[in-house]
């Protein structure tokens, strides 16, 4: 160790141990600044997207018509959309259900059995048209007119309102039927309807639960990454707390300068004191240096402002 005559403003002999400790630690963090530090472990990261996030978005696309859904391998992002049919799930609901708006379409809705109720009722009209003809006979020959001119108009006359009468009794059955089978037709396109709505509210509501879950799973794994991220950061700013406390603790002897060397009294000086006053010229003004008279004139110290220098830092 080199040894000087202390000029004004040095620190105290038995500070220069703590400081060169000081300058030591000070001079290990700034190394590895000069050789390129890795952030890696310190900067933020977002967490990959959940599994089953993935599929309910893979849910939304196939009820949309769309193919499969390429992903990120890293971060699971959406990368790609496959070819898809191009038809919506809900989609064949809306076609049956256009079709059922067609004017013919009740058709399909009439009974199977009405035409053997039409038939077995025109089988029972004529068995009565033919059961009334001997009854008007028998009542033109009581009045004497038989086989003339007014037995004929009666039997016309007859076969007129039987005319009328069965067509009647058809056209009451056959409007019943068209009206039961138009009833189904409106029915069955109202299904038609609510079977979409519905499948798509079903769909949406499974969508929506997998979302859920997978958004908590997400969260999850994020703040595992925020809480590796902190442990990373306090992990490397540890050292300089503890030089921050260590310096903290010497403050009353920092504050102040007081028991100076008397100029002249040989002192030695440190790689480390040099060090640390090239700290202070390089990042800014650290250290103190104030002197007063004490009771006794020619004993005065020199106290190197740490507090100051790891601040300025």
């Amino acid at each position: 160790m080199a040894v000087t005559t202390t000029p004004t403003g040095l620190p105290a002999s038995f500070l220069e141990p703590f400081a060169e400790k000081v300058t030591d630690i000070l001079a290990g963090q700034i190394s590895p600044i000069e050789k390129g530090l890795d952030i890696s472990k310190i900067t933020p990261k977002v967490a990959a997207v959940s599994p089953v996030v993935q599929a309910a978005q893979q849910r939304a696309a196939t009820q949309a018509g769309l193919g499969s859904l390429a992903f990120s391998p890293t971060t699971g992002e959406i990368t790609g959309v496959g070819a898809g049919t191009g038809v919506a799930a809900y989609e064949p609901y809306l076609q049956r259900a256009e079709a059922l708006t067609a004017p013919s379409a009740y058709q399909q809705y009439m009974s199977p059995y009405q035409q053997e109720v039409i038939s077995a009722t025109q089988k029972l009209l004529s068995e009565q048209r033919a059961a009334g003809r001997p009854q008007l006979a028998s009542t033109a020959i009581q009045a004497g007119a038989y086989g003339g001119g007014r037995a004929g108009v009666a039997q016309a006359e007859y076969e007129r309102q039987r005319d009328i009468y069965d067509a009647s009794v058809l056209a009451d059955l056959r409007q019943k039927g068209l009206a039961q089978a138009q009833t189904l037709q409106q029915q069955a396109l109202a299904n038609q309807l609510g079977l979409g709505e519905f499948q798509s509210t079903q769909e949406a509501g499974i969508v929506s639960g997998l979302g859920g879950v997978g958004t908590g799973a997400q969260a999850y794994s994020q703040s595992i990454l925020d809480a590796l991220r902190a442990g990373n950061i306090m992990q490397q700013e540890y050292p300089l707390q503890q030089v921050q406390r260590a310096v903290g603790a010497f403050s009353p002897f920092l504050a102040g300068q007081t028991g100076l060397q008397t100029p002249g009294t040989p002192f030695g000086t440190s790689p480390g004191l040099a060090a640390a006053q090239a700290f202070g010229a390089t990042f800014g003004p650290f250290m103190q240096s104030q002197q007063r008279n004490v009771q006794q004139p020619q004993q005065q110290q020199q106290v190197f402002g740490l507090g100051s220098l790891y601040g300025g830092i």
